[in-house]
């Protein structure tokens, strides 16, 4: 059994136990609320904390598949923005949930299970994490929370600041930076409450599925291929490109990049779009729409690289 598998299984198997929690009616969707609010407020942000104070900061080393990543992800957020507004004429902040949704990945809890039994792809998978939840999520915040027409830029961004998963990842960014060790009880502490944030988004994810009132599937079919798209093809067909183009030889650098990119639309996504109250409907269907995909993408990346 592949490495993907091994790690998609349970995944889909913690979502289905929230699925069937609510349909044998355990927990309903004031708890999917509440778990939202939990994963947001408090396990997530501990979690990327975590991840970032036990990380070195990035070098020289890191700077071609950074480039890449930043590059690739800002033509599929912005890409996917301005397209989806065109094509169903979204709102801002739906289209900035389906810019989101088109390039935030689920790298914490599949891509990086796999990163780490690989020898030589754990640093550069965690330096691109890093952009990840200090810039994009940020970016991705900003653009659904321009709520009123005129909005200023700064004022966005003031807001995306704010959010707790940005404070979470860029505190420990500056904790790693600053060179202080977690270590003893603090290390149990981020590792037991981060541990939590994974399964909670899930089963949330799987009770919002078992008590949401899907539309006709004819009414977001389009939304979801084009999220899809971009996130699945168009994402790391760019990051690649630009990262071969940069001079990034190194095969393990090459791998955790095609791993990154390749990897399905992230339950961040949604616990995100929950909190702003909006899309929600297409972004739990892009991410498992995504993540059957990623069984594909990701199998044919350890192929090919590993």
């Amino acid at each position: 059994m592949s490495a993907v598998i091994s790690v998609a299984l349970p995944v889909f198997a913690i979502i289905a136990a929230g699925f069937v929690a609510a349909r044998l009616s355990a927990l309903g969707a004031d708890d999917a609320q509440a778990l939202n609010k939990f994963v947001f407020r408090l396990a997530m942000p501990v979690a990327l904390f975590g991840l970032a104070a036990r990380t070195e900061p990035p070098g020289v080393d890191d700077l071609g598949i950074a480039a890449a990543y930043a590059v690739a992800a800002l033509v599929a957020m912005f890409g996917g923005y301005f397209a989806s507004k065109a094509l169903f004429s979204l709102t801002g902040p739906e289209a900035g949930a389906h810019g989101f949704s088109s390039t935030l990945g689920n790298a914490v809890f599949l891509g990086l299970p796999i990163a780490m039994n690989i020898e030589g792809w754990g640093r550069p998978f965690i330096v691109l994490m890093l952009i990840e939840g200090t810039v994009f999520i940020a970016i991705g915040a900003a653009l659904m929370a321009t709520k009123e027409k005129g909005a200023s830029v700064i004022a966005n961004l003031t807001g995306a600041a704010r959010n707790p998963l940005v404070i979470g990842m860029a505190a420990g960014f500056v904790y790693a930076a600053i060179g202080l060790p977690l270590t003893g009880p603090f290390d149990v502490f981020f590792d037991y409450l981060g541990r939590a944030a994974g399964p909670t988004a899930l089963v949330s994810l799987g009770l919002f599925l078992a008590t949401h009132q899907f539309p006709p599937v004819g009414q977001v079919a389009g939304r979801v291929t084009l999220i899809a798209a971009f996130k699945m093809a168009l994402l790391p067909a760019i990051a690649l490109g630009l990262a071969m183009a940069f001079g990034v030889s190194d095969p393990n650098y090459l791998g955790a990049l095609a791993l990154f990119t390749f990897v399905p639309t992230g339950i961040v996504a949604f616990i995100m779009t929950s909190q702003h109250g909006l899309y929600k409907t297409e972004v739990a269907a892009a991410i498992l729409t995504t993540t059957l995909i990623s069984i594909v993408t990701v199998s044919g990346v350890l192929w090919v690289f590993a």
